[in-house]
């Protein structure tokens, strides 16, 4: 969340300086802020305000988001997604469709920790989902060499889906 935010503040400040519009949707379960796209110097800050307010939340529903998004964003413009994707990937990729199919431009950030995708764990540890809160005990030496295998698929898969569908 921390660097998607730092991500997206960045990209705020070279669209605003290059007189683009630029608007925010920050979303869990259902949309919680919405601020909608401006192109003035002022609004950088009502920008780097709200991503400074971030938190983490709950569960989110990326594909449920994004087809209510796409319905509700009629200029034509650039879509940019910072998220982990973990969520169902048909789901996702048909909220991402969406945005092509209303002729958006999408650029989609998978933002993941190192360790979520190089798991360097050595001992047993009990892990929390930080949006469920749900704890699942874990021993990396049994599970360790098939969650990496997983997670180097659950990307690639993620990477070559979004190309075939012109998502960058």
């Amino acid at each position: 969340l921390e660097y998607s935010s730092y991500l997206a503040a960045s990209l705020c400040y070279l669209l605003l300086k290059q007189k683009d519009s630029v608007g925010l949707v920050v979303f869990d379960s259902k949309i919680r802020r919405y601020v909608p796209p401006r192109s003035s110097k002022a609004h950088l800050h009502v920008l780097l305000t709200e991503l400074d307010r971030l938190k983490p939340g709950g569960e989110t529903s990326l594909s449920a988001t994004f087809h209510e998004l796409a319905e509700r964003i009629k200029r034509r413009g650039l879509i940019i997604v910072m998220s982990d994707l973990f969520d169902e990937p048909e789901g996702v990729l048909l909220g991402l469709k969406h945005f092509r199919h209303s002729k958006h431009e999408v650029i989609c950030f998978q933002v993941t920790d190192e360790w979520e995708v190089s798991f360097p764990f050595r001992r047993a540890f009990t892990f929390k989902d930080m949006e469920t809160g749900e704890e699942l005990p874990v021993d990396p030496s049994v599970v360790g060499e098939e969650y990496r295998s997983k997670m180097e698929k659950f990307m690639g898969d993620y990477k070559r889906r979004l190309r075939e569908n012109l998502i960058d």
